[in-house]
């Protein structure tokens, strides 16, 4: 079904407002701008699916309110960005979600897993990715374009059903609706303040004073022009051009043509801007940065040492390690003890590894290879004594 009018989705969504769950994909456009255009929207539940066509809509009110009925599941497969387009069109979170491949690393397989990969995992099924680049702002969709979309769907469905079965044979479906409440925070879903974007470039915590100040003025600018001209940050200025100003400022736009990565359409376009950016933020307070003490060298054997327990005990709870720790939650681990702010001291995470990875801070772990199977197996025991 192809949902092409205001009357057609209204149909559709009264259908589908008793459903428990609403099974959901989008097909978008997103070279060459800031926000992806969507093309298309798919949705499944209550033995139907379809396709609604967004170019040809002008009232989705309806959607909407199943998009946020608390009674209603909304299942997406790596969700981060259907979401967010969602949040843009709602002005507030999708809710409740199910993320079919966190759900899946939450039972030890793949945690980037693909749809295609994962539906062959649990139905056997290998799905045709033909039209993975295709226009899908092009109109009319060809019969391949549609059935391509609503596979996304159709697939959709029985994935959902085998991971909820695993994840309660598993005892872990608390664990997954703790997860899946991130998606639903709204802070993490709304455009980012672009006064504060300048502390995610690499390099940013080398800065201090006014070359810290002019950085953060540089980066807030871009962001807001990109936003206001449906750009890529990058086809204003790249990051690398943007510190390079800000720790030699230029005095005059001609000057610009000198920096490396700068382009001269760029120049052309933004150059005055960027003097007058620099300028501003030159005369602007100097931020101060939140610097977390860097890890001494000498404790990095330690890192590594709990990475190997983290694989360890992963492995032995059929979790993958990647969704549980990162790298730098270790370190924050080394250094803060059970203080540290990070995923691992909270929720599921700490009950299940974070407690046993403290301990082995504590001097209660050992790791040994067992010959036969030549795989790492750690030890317990009490604290030792101090010396």
């Amino acid at each position: 079904m192809i949902v092409q009018t205001d009357s057609q989705l209204a149909a559709l969504c009264a259908e589908l407002q008793h459903v428990p769950a609403l099974f959901l994909d989008t097909e978008f456009v997103s070279e060459s701008r800031y926000y992806p255009d969507l093309g298309t929207i798919q949705v499944g539940g209550g033995g139907q699916i379809a396709l609604i066509d967004p170019l040809s809509i002008t009232d989705f009110s309806p959607f909407f309110a199943l998009l946020v009925d608390p009674n209603i599941i909304k299942v997406f497969h790596a969700a981060v960005q259907d979401l967010a387009i969602f949040y843009r069109m709602l002005g507030q979170p999708v809710t409740p979600v199910f993320d079919t491949q966190v759900a899946n690393a939450l039972l030890g397989h793949d945690e980037q897993i693909s749809f295609a990969n994962l539906v062959e995992r649990v139905t056997g099924e290998h799905l045709q990715k033909a039209h993975s680049f295709t226009d899908w702002l092009r109109r009319p969709l060809t019969p391949g374009q549609v059935e391509y979309a609503l596979d996304d769907v159709r697939y959709l469905i029985p994935v959902y059903e085998a991971l909820v079965r695993e994840l309660q044979q598993h005892d872990r479906v608390e664990w997954a609706r703790e997860e899946f409440r991130r998606f639903e925070d709204e802070s993490r879903l709304a455009p980012a303040d672009p006064q504060e974007l300048y502390l995610r470039l690499r390099g940013v915590d080398r800065l201090s004073g006014k070359t810290l100040a002019m950085l953060r003025a540089l980066v807030a600018w871009r962001e807001e022009t990109a936003r206001a001209r449906n750009l890529p940050t990058g086809r204003i200025a790249r990051d690398e051009v943007l510190m390079e100003l800000a720790r030699r400022p230029r005095q005059r736009a001609k000057e610009l043509r000198e920096i490396r990565g700068m382009l001269p359409q760029q120049v052309e376009q933004f150059g005055e801007a960027i003097i007058t950016v620099l300028s501003r933020g030159a005369l602007e307070p100097c931020p101060g940065i939140k610097r977390t003490p860097s890890l001494p060298t000498s404790l990095e054997p330690t890192v590594d040492f709990l990475a190997l327990c983290l694989r360890s005990l992963a492995g032995a709870k059929a979790i993958s390690p990647g969704v549980v720790a990162t790298r730098g939650d270790l370190a924050a681990l080394i250094q803060a003890g059970d203080q540290a702010d990070v995923p691992l001291m909270r929720g599921w995470r700490r009950r299940v590894i974070g407690e046993d990875l403290l301990a082995t801070l504590q001097g209660r772990a050992t790791a040994r290879i067992i010959p036969g199977s030549r795989q790492v197996h750690l030890d317990w025991h009490d604290v030792p004594a101090a010396n």
